[in-house]
């Protein structure tokens, strides 16, 4: 099927994520990008914007439920998990979204009521159940689209494969960024986050990287004395990493095996807080880790 906007008179479409969540653990990816990410009691619903995730061609929206240990690692009756793409013209009220693909999870259910509720309208293939147990469920549903981006930089990089050479060099990368911050080089700060700003501002077209710092905030943290860089040693020390490969291989990050938690954290000194620096990198031709995200 050829890729097609929703609608061609779009001259600055803006595409969001909105996702409600009840009774289920949840991962939400977009063209392999972890997107949200879900794993407390309760109901949580939101909407977040993905430009950067679109890519040109068919685009794939997977969702990933799982069991909770608060619930006895048990689905709760009438658990689901619902994910829409839509777009809307950039400074349009949320209330101008398009739906663009649509996908619900009923992982409580039988095998064959899972995708209950997932509109035959909403995305150009039907969805298609990847995975199920008693204590996950995996799908995804596919669409095409008109990117109106620059190809991305990672699109082109090389394929990462999980090995103990990637996974020490990619700490390094940490450790070269968290020196960074500790020391308050913001050149040296801006550096490292040039390629991510530059992909940022062409995905909300402001054109120049200066634009992609300010959304990003980069080094946001550095001056405020509420805040404090956490130990990246002690992280190390304490909790075990692993090599998070996505993005259908070309993009990778470390993260903390329980809790999806960054390296990089920064610790507010006045209340009990933590921010995490999220962080995505991906592999050049010249077998360097650049930062994209």
């Amino acid at each position: 099927m050829e890729a097609v906007l929703a609608d061609a008179s779009y001259k600055q479409p803006i595409f969001t994520l909105e996702f409600n969540i009840y009774g289920t653990g949840a991962e939400i990816r977009f063209n392999d990008f972890p997107v949200y990410y879900h794993d407390a009691e309760g109901q949580t619903s939101s909407q977040t914007p993905i430009p950067e995730s679109i890519i040109d061609g068919e685009n794939i929206l997977t969702i990933r439920s799982f069991t909770l240990e608060e619930d006895g690692h048990k689905f709760r009756k009438n658990s689901y998990v619902e994910a829409i793409i839509s777009v809307r013209e950039k400074n349009a009220p949320l209330n101008k979204n398009k739906i663009l693909l649509q996908l619900k999870l009923n992982p409580a259910n039988p095998k064959n009521k899972l995708l209950d509720n997932t509109l035959a309208e909403y995305g150009d293939k039907k969805a298609v159940l990847l995975d199920y147990s008693e204590k996950q469920a995996v799908v995804e549903r596919r669409t095409n689209i008109k990117s109106p981006f620059p190809r991305w930089a990672w699109q082109d990089g090389q394929f990462i494969d999980d090995s103990p050479e990637n996974f020490n060099s990619l700490v390094e990368v940490y450790k070269e960024i968290w020196n960074a911050l500790n020391s308050g080089d913001r050149d040296k700060i801006r550096e490292l986050y040039d390629p991510a700003a530059k992909e940022f501002a062409d995905a909300y077209y402001y054109g120049d990287k200066q634009n992609g710092h300010r959304i990003m905030n980069t080094g946001g943290l550095i001056n405020d004395p509420d805040w404090g860089l956490g130990s990246l040693n002690a992280r190390l020390d304490k909790r075990k990493y692993y090599l998070d490969i996505y993005a259908d291989g070309r993009m990778a990050r470390l993260i903390d095996t329980k809790k999806n938690e960054s390296l990089i954290t920064y610790l507010n000194k006045n209340v009990k807080m933590v921010n995490f620096q999220k962080f995505g990198f991906y592999k050049n031709k010249n077998n360097e880790w650049v930062m994209i995200r």
